[in-house]
């Protein structure tokens, strides 16, 4: 313990969160190999899944990335067949993106892959404490990041 009685660097929560989040990411990547896609990539087809379809900026608020990153994840997803392009149908400078067939099938099995990282977590720290961990470690980014936006798109679709 330094003089000062702040906590060591490497016993600091700053520390063992970065620590965590890498050993994590790490076993996330093993568990998608051969998926030929990015973390990241997969994080936006997940939600175009769950949301339906998204414009690159609505993706990009929603996971605090730029739009140019999102744009450059979109396109090689879209190159992957995973997703593709679609017009706005009133603002004509906005381009949604949406799932292909494939795209559907590669997601389901992304949630498969996942899943099991999920279990290998449980299985060493206990479904119970993953819960509670998961809502103090959101508690705490919504703390320091604020709240994320509300999920969908930000460009409404004409009525029907």
């Amino acid at each position: 313990m330094p003089k000062d009685d702040t906590p060591d660097w490497q016993s600091g929560l700053p520390f063992t969160l970065w620590r965590t989040q890498h050993a994590v990411h790490r076993r996330v990547q093993e568990a998608f190999e051969g998926m030929d896609v990015t973390i990241t990539q997969l994080g936006l087809v997940v939600h175009l899944d769950d949301l339906g379809h998204m414009s690159a900026s609505d993706l990009a608020r929603r996971f605090r990335l730029t739009p140019q990153s999102v744009t450059t994840a979109l396109g090689g997803l879209e190159r992957a067949g995973w997703v593709r392009r679609l017009p706005h149908p009133v603002h004509r400078k906005v381009i949604w993106y949406e799932l292909t067939a494939d795209g559907v099938s590669r997601v389901a099995e992304a949630r498969t892959r996942m899943s099991r990282v999920t279990a290998q977590i449980d299985d060493l720290i206990g479904a119970d404490r993953r819960r509670e961990l998961t809502e103090r470690l959101s508690e705490l980014a919504t703390a320091i990041d604020g709240e994320l936006p509300p999920p969908g798109p930000l460009w409404p679709a004409p009525r029907a």
